[in-house]
């Protein structure tokens, strides 16, 4: 309940949820995905989506366990119905969409991984290097040259050059900066609906124990029928 309720602080404030719910199982859960992602065949990629969707799905299901300790010790407020309710909706949000969403990018990445950020097939690599080295020679030849550019030495062309020389490598870098902000989005998103449903069990308000709820719907007309029936008026004082 503590991080419901920074997170309900956060939200008056006007500050986003907290991505850490459920101390993290999002963020976790990714993680593990990440380290698995290699075991990926390179067959899993080339064949449709829903076969990489598997591959995590069956690793989400050795984790949902821990989902439920989680939600059962962090949700001791909620009555067992509405943990298993907030449970239910997790699962269904994590299949849904999370997996689909994970399994698209992480495929994406891992295809251009194994081609090392490539353009072209794995022969063609070192020629594919050659060319951008040239493209890069050449840019720089032309920038030297141009009059409305203030640059004039012609060390500038090795410089570009070299950045061509480099270019799969910084395709790299750029394409897993750009994948761990898109991951992090996902966690964050996540965390915000499971955020949306812990708030609106709460504002619907303690779920009745079926179990205590009939115990007392029984013994009311018990009550009812031992409570002193009010007295009668004394007929013999007419």
């Amino acid at each position: 309940m503590a991080a419901t309720f920074r997170a309900i602080v956060r939200s008056i404030l006007g500050q986003r949820p907290t991505a850490r719910m459920l101390s993290g199982f999002v963020d976790s859960l990714l993680q593990t995905f990440e380290n698995c992602r290699p075991g990926l065949t390179d067959a899993a990629l080339k064949e449709p989506s829903a076969t990489v969707d598997r591959f995590f799905a069956a690793l989400y299901e050795k984790e949902k366990p821990r989902l439920e300790e989680l939600v059962a010790i962090e949700h001791a407020h909620l009555s067992e119905p509405a943990r298993r309710e907030l449970v239910e909706r997790i699962d269904s949000r994590i299949r849904e969409v999370l997996i689909p969403a994970y399994a698209r990018l992480a495929r994406r990445l891992t295809l251009r991984e194994r081609n090392d950020f490539y353009v072209s097939a794995g022969a063609w690599h070192g020629l594919e290097r050659i060319g951008f080295a040239a493209a890069g020679m050449a840019l720089g030849a032309f920038v030297v040259w141009a009059p409305f550019i203030p640059i004039y030495a012609k060390e500038w062309v090795a410089v570009f050059a070299l950045g061509g020389l480099v270019y799969p490598e910084l395709r790299r870098v750029l394409a897993f900066r750009r994948y761990a902000a898109e991951l992090e989005g996902l966690v964050a998103r996540t965390d915000d609906e499971i955020f949306r449903m812990d708030l609106t069990l709460l504002t619907q308000g303690s779920v009745r124990d079926p179990v205590v709820g009939d115990a007392a719907a029984a013994a009311r007309p018990h009550a009812v029928s031992e409570r002193t029936p009010p007295p009668k008026g004394r007929q013999g004082e007419r």
